[in-house]
């Protein structure tokens, strides 16, 4: 338990016990000092040794109380005693003023010197004091730094494990559902990632990833809004804190039903493409600063070079597993292909087509009219055969003028009906030479898994001599 008696308490405790015994001794002295004067000898000296006592009192009180009750305190003194001392001799009366100036002199000097060091000891306390609070704010504002230094550890160690995570990802939509997943973490629970992404065909933005936190709405305008447009228009982030009071934007529309009230936007950027745009928003006004701004920038920046790496490793890839003339597969990933499908289809029991398509007199045609025109014929058939794959179908160029057509899923009946579609077509396309319409006519040879074969090479074997079997028909047909 703390003691509860301050310093000035036990003084003024001490002032008034001083007093009692001040004030007891004058009455004892007045009232019998004068009775027994006549009885004792020497009572004089008993007298003087009281009122050097009193002195000593008096010195006490002066230099504890200042000068005005010190002063009163003597008055007092010298009425409480003047009774006593003049009964016995007027002298000592004398010699008490004498002993009590000497007190008051010395109660005045100490009182003084009290007065000195209670200042001193005041400043000394206030300096204490001053030194205490920067002290107090020191520790606060070190306290503050540390935490804020924290956070920022966080977070790098956040943006850190995104790195991480996206650096090994390939495909473009494991990125951008990571980022959004990453971004969610990094911003709290309650606010609302967006995530669109820039359409090739139109140049305009596509909302592609939502996640938002309990009883936030879903974003209606799927285009993205104002904010996404001035950001990819601008090419530069932004920040605001309260939409209705931002003076740059107007809300209003599906834009002013919805819930955000502070945002950030980052736009995703890459040589100076613009690849798509991460938004980060908040039903409360002032939620974010320039820091979480920061944060959202280095999560954009690596989300645009993530992006960047997955579309150079696609175009590398369809590079290796592609024809640059035609835009078909080539060969060696046809045959993986069909080797895969081969094994699928023995496992559910499904079936597939394979058309072996290859170009009527092709050989004529590219020595009379030169390979330019051969190629673009190529690329006409390219073109015609990719209109008729459905998904999953693959098409490939499988050798010089010669193509291979893998229809999953289909039966003899319909793998026809896709043959005659594709010869028709290519017929009805006549390629321009020399300015005239040049026709262009394709054999066809269908076979069937498992009708025709269970093996790979047993597939295309059949479908080779169907190919034969129309070539020696007369062409323009399909077997």
């Amino acid at each position: 338990m703390p003691n509860s008696i301050t310093p000035a308490v036990r003084k003024n405790i001490l002032v008034a016990l001083f007093l009692v015994i001040f004030f007891t001794i004058l009455w004892n002295v007045s009232s019998i000092g004068v009775s027994i004067s006549g009885r004792v000898q020497h009572i004089e000296i008993i007298i003087l040794s009281v009122v050097i006592l009193a002195g000593a009192v008096l010195m006490f009180l002066w230099s504890n109380l200042g000068v005005v009750p010190g002063l009163l305190s003597f008055l007092m003194a010298m009425i409480f005693l003047a009774r006593p001392l003049k009964a016995t001799d007027p002298q000592y009366y004398a010699a008490l003023i004498v002993v009590f100036f000497a007190f008051i002199l010395g109660g005045y000097h100490f009182n003084r010197k009290g007065l000195k060091a209670l200042q001193k000891h005041k400043v000394t306390m206030e300096k204490i004091s001053e030194d205490n609070n920067l002290i107090s704010d020191h520790m606060r504002n070190r306290d503050s730094e540390v935490s804020a230094m924290g956070k920022k550890i966080d977070g790098l160690l956040k943006l850190k494990g995104i790195a991480d995570k996206i650096g090994v990802i390939l495909k473009e939509d494991e990125i951008l559902g990571e980022v959004a997943k990453e971004t969610f973490n990094i911003f709290g629970n309650d606010n609302r990632v967006l995530l669109f992404t820039v359409s090739e065909e139109t140049g305009g933005l596509n909302l592609s990833i939502t996640l938002k936190g309990t009883g936030r709405k879903a974003f209606e305008n799927k285009k993205g809004g104002i904010f996404d447009s001035w950001v990819m228009k601008n090419t530069k982030s932004l920040l605001v804190k309260d939409v209705k009071e931002d003076f740059r934007f107007s809300v209003r529309g599906k834009e002013g039903k919805d819930d955000a009230a502070s945002l950030m936007v980052k736009p995703l950027i890459m040589e100076g493409r613009v690849l798509g745009v991460l938004r980060v928003d908040s039903p409360k006004e002032g939620v974010f600063t320039s820091h979480e701004l920061r944060m959202l920038d280095i999560v954009g920046d690596l989300a645009a070079v993530a992006m960047e790496n997955a579309r150079l490793y696609r175009r590398t890839e369809e590079l290796a597993i592609k024809d640059s003339l035609t835009g078909l597969c080539v060969h060696r990933y046809f045959m993986e292909r069909l080797d895969e499908e081969v094994k699928r289809a023995l496992r559910s029991g499904n079936s597939f087509a394979l058309l072996m398509i290859d170009i009527d007199n092709f050989k004529v045609f590219n020595d009379e009219y030169g390979h330019m025109t051969g190629d673009a014929v190529l690329q006409s058939m390219g073109a015609i055969l990719r209109s008729k794959a459905s998904a999953g179908d693959t098409v490939a160029r499988y050798g010089g003028e010669e193509f291979a057509f893998l229809a999953l899923h289909v039966d003899r009946a319909r793998a026809l009906e896709i043959a005659e579609e594709i010869r028709a077509e290519v017929a009805d396309t006549p390629v321009m030479v020399r300015r005239k319409e040049r026709s262009v006519t394709v054999s066809i040879g269908v076979s069937i898994f498992p009708e025709d074969g269970r093996l790979r090479d047993d597939i295309i074997m059949e479908a080779d001599k169907a190919l034969y079997r129309a070539k020696k028909k007369g062409k323009n047909r399909i077997c």
